[in-house]
């Protein structure tokens, strides 16, 4: 059995976050925020329109304060990979955290020394990190930090969006209808302002997206 075919097709986007006329949920699936904040989680679906995101702020990697939500327009969208990274930074913290905790052992701060202990160590267990990375058409990537231990599932992950993403595309084919019935190119400036302001109006694009994008385009003019 194929991996997509054992992965359940989402039915619609975390934290109930409305699909736009004609969207429809392809890929999806929720990964383990870190190997510490096992109890956190990343929700990532794609649709036919979107990769909307849905991952939860924390800190100092454990405590959660609050939720980040994210919108890439399928088009926008030049790749998306997995690749492991090392978190040094949570490291070093960890190992300062956990010396202190073990310093304190010695004294009257005996529960604080516990506490600061086993945050060292979760802060040093959760350095290994996976990241699902997502490539713009401007060459910018957005990571998505997940545990490691899922490492597995976040490159089988990625490679089920780029296979829809590239169905998605060959489905779209090259050319759209324009004006009076002639054929119009994607990158034609026009349709392409007509259509970055139809996304804006259906929400799958934020303001600062669609100026950003307006902006590159009238650039090309």
């Amino acid at each position: 059995m194929s991996a997509q075919a054992s992965r359940p097709k989402p039915v619609g986007l975390p934290g109930g976050a409305p699909l736009a006329p004609g969207e429809k949920p392809l890929v999806g699936d929720r990964f383990m925020l870190s190997t510490g904040a096992f109890y956190l989680h990343t929700d990532l679906v794609l649709t036919n329109r979107r990769l909307y995101a849905v991952r939860p702020n924390v800190l100092l990697g454990l405590v959660p304060v609050g939720t980040s939500r994210s919108n890439f327009p399928i088009d926008n969208i030049a790749g998306v990979t997995a690749a492991t990274r090392f978190d040094i930074p949570a490291v070093l913290i960890g190992a300062v955290g956990a010396l202190v905790g073990i310093l304190a052992l010695t004294g009257p701060l005996l529960p604080l020394g516990f506490i600061l202990i086993v945050i060292g160590l979760l802060l040093i267990l959760g350095s290994p990190k996976q990241a699902i990375e997502v490539m713009n058409s401007g060459g910018g990537t957005i990571p998505f930090h997940v545990s490691v231990l899922e490492r597995t599932r976040t490159v089988e992950f990625a490679n089920l969006v780029s296979e829809a993403i590239a169905r998605t595309s060959a489905r779209s084919g090259p050319l759209v209808g324009g004006p009076a019935g002639q054929p119009t190119r994607p990158d034609d400036p026009t349709e392409a302002l007509s259509q970055l302001s139809r996304m804006r109006q259906q929400g799958l694009i934020t303001e600062a997206e669609f100026s950003a994008k307006r902006a590159e385009i009238i650039a090309r003019l």
